[in-house]
């Protein structure tokens, strides 16, 4: 009797240890399963992490050289009208004088502004949109600045006296305002303001993502 009690005994302690390397092997390759699972999830997460961390480099990097790019041309632009707008200033106060240099033409003020639509292209398409909104508002008023200065010049070289000297006034009949030097100087200014706005905001928006500013 003791001997099948025992036997029994046995034979159940068999069968719960044969239970449990089951269950622990199970165990076992559900972790192994869970531990590769986790692992493939990370390196998938890590190498998508790089390749976002590579895309908005590479979108800061355009975006940077456009902006350098459209704020170096219309420094040149901003400049060069004011060498200009100051060469008509001086054409006017030597009138008379055999020594004074020539105007300087329409064709001149075309070529000041020739690079500066190419860089506001790629402005345009480096985004976002803000950004290429601030420099359409660049552009407006460089607009400002070529029609002054090419009124200026054509009032100077068709007048019969020096237009900016101010012991001279001069009258003339127009339905628009007279552009003259300080004109000029003033269009300059505001454009020199938009400039400097443009600046700021496409600082605020090299990393920009979906219209969000880092």
């Amino acid at each position: 009797m003791s001997y099948s009690y025992l036997a029994i005994e046995s034979t159940g302690a068999v069968v719960i240890a044969a239970a449990a390397a089951v269950v622990g092997a199970a165990a076992g390759a559900v972790g192994t399963l869970l531990a590769a699972r986790f692992a493939r999830q990370g390196a998938i997460g890590a190498a998508a992490q790089t390749g976002a961390d590579a895309y908005g480099k590479a979108v800061r990097e355009t975006r940077l050289d456009a902006c350098t790019g459209f704020a170096t041309a219309v420094r040149g632009v901003i400049s060069g009208a004011q060498d200009m707008s100051n060469a008509v200033r001086v054409y006017n106060l030597e009138f008379g004088s055999d020594d004074r240099g020539p105007l300087p033409t329409q064709a001149d003020l075309l070529a000041l502004v020739e690079t500066m639509g190419d860089a506001a292209v790629r402005v345009r398409i480096a985004g976002p949109r803000v950004v290429a909104e601030a420099a359409d508002g660049v552009l407006a008023r460089c607009r400002d600045v070529v029609t002054s200065l090419g009124e200026y010049m054509n009032l100077t070289a068709s007048s019969l006296m020096p237009v900016d000297n101010p012991d001279m006034p001069i009258t003339i009949m127009s339905d628009r305002p007279i552009i003259r030097h300080a004109e000029v100087q003033t269009a300059l200014a505001f454009a020199a303001d938009s400039l400097a706005r443009f600046l700021d905001i496409a600082r605020d928006h090299l990393d920009d993502w979906n219209g969000r500013a880092a």
